[in-house]
């Protein structure tokens, strides 16, 4: 693979082509990535990466083409580009490096990926540097199962759940059934679920678990930090200056209150009205950060879009989402603000799924096997529950 990469992150390259992205001697793989990511921009890359992947996707005997995208995001006018999306349909693989171009807020990604049978990969580790941290290289087999035995507990709805957390947070509610194939359509499948089963969609290092369906929600949600990807657009960071309060009656949102995130918040809802109505106010979802070892230092990210990323995915953190409408003709994105919340207890019915920030699922069986399976690697010893 060439001079100057590390053990560790040749150890990540191969967990993500083997494991992850399962690459094949005779397949087309399209690696996407932004220019604008090597000069301080958004979507953070450096060529190291690209160059090394690249070589290890030959070197299983695949095409590896490269698609470097230049096209700055537009509020409220994001697109697809098109040769993204031809270049999607037209291979085996796709990893796609872009922090703009995500499936979370422009679903019809994975709608496209699903169609044509493709394997489409979110590659969060884009620099040399995180490439070289414990949390790349905690292994994407035991991931994938902590996230599957995290909502377990789930089911397929019908209990009840209460969330509380240091920082005053306090949820009640009752789970419900699973969304189907339409956002309204509801379904028998128990939300225990792994991605290769349901397609289209593998996030590389794995980072959250299968949203769950909430109802009759009540309470108070304090939290000081928001997935990057909409507070760009909002003009606050990512880490709050000072927390929020969001008030919840009867699954709704009746208000929010702190300081200039507040007020953004309370703007941005506003205005997406036009499109969603009353609608936008709904607090309908919750789900679980799943990677234990998802502490990255300054040095190793300095960019705080993808510290906050990183952050997002530690199996100490709970988060439920905000608006969160499925997109429509006249607004295809999927607002998809979320209020994150850390060491909290969460208990479904008469079981915990986490304990003061310990995620139980690091205690299961199937868990604690797999990390006997790649001991020594980061993420295989056990954590023990919070005291």
């Amino acid at each position: 693979m060439g001079i100057g990469i590390t053990r560790g992150a040749m150890t990540a390259i191969n967990d993500l082509l083997d494991n992850c992205c399962e690459v094949k001697a005779g397949q087309e793989v399209v690696i996407a990535a932004e220019i604008d990511g090597l000069y301080g921009g958004d979507n953070l890359i450096d060529s190291d990466v690209i160059g090394w992947i690249q070589q290890a996707v030959q070197a299983r005997g695949a095409n590896c083409s490269i698609l470097w995208i230049d096209e700055p995001a537009v509020k409220d006018k994001w697109r697809i580009p098109p040769v993204f999306l031809a270049a999607l349909k037209a291979c085996d693989v796709f990893i796609n490096c872009s922090n703009d171009l995500t499936i979370e807020e422009l679903p019809y990604i994975q709608q496209a990926a699903i169609d044509n049978g493709v394997v489409l990969c979110r590659n969060f580790a884009v620099t040399a540097a995180l490439m070289n941290t414990s949390w790349a290289q905690t292994p994407y087999e035991l991931l994938t199962e902590i996230r599957y035995q995290t909502t377990r507990p789930f089911g397929c709805g019908g209990m009840g759940f209460c969330l509380e957390a240091p920082n005053g947070t306090h949820l009640d509610g009752i789970v419900l059934k699973p969304s189907g194939h339409t956002p309204t359509e509801q379904s028998d499948m128990p939300y225990a679920r792994y991605r290769k089963n349901v397609g289209g969609y593998r996030p590389f290092p794995e980072w959250v678990s299968t949203p769950v369906t909430l109802g009759n929600v009540n309470g108070i949600v304090v939290f000081d930090r928001s997935l990057s990807w909409w507070t760009r657009y909002l003009g606050i960071p990512s880490f709050f200056d000072a927390p929020v309060t969001i008030t919840v009656e009867n699954s709704v949102i009746t208000s929010i209150e702190g300081k200039r995130e507040a007020d953004a918040i309370k703007r941005y809802l506003k205005d997406t009205e036009k499109y969603f109505g009353n609608e936008v106010y709904k607090f309908q979802q919750l789900h679980c950060g799943v990677h234990p070892c998802a502490d990255v230092t300054a040095h190793q990210c300095p960019n705080k879009i993808y510290q906050r990323i990183i952050d997002h995915s530690g199996s100490n953190t709970i988060h439920m989402h905000i608006g969160a409408q499925w997109p429509t003709k006249d607004y295809p994105y999927r607002v998809h603000l979320t209020a994150d919340v850390k060491d909290a207890t969460l208990k479904v019915g008469e079981k915990y799924v986490s304990e003061k920030g310990h995620l139980t699922a690091l205690d299961t069986q199937e868990v604690k096997s797999l990390m006997d399976k790649y001991y020594g690697r980061p993420g295989t010893v056990f954590v023990p529950k919070h005291e």
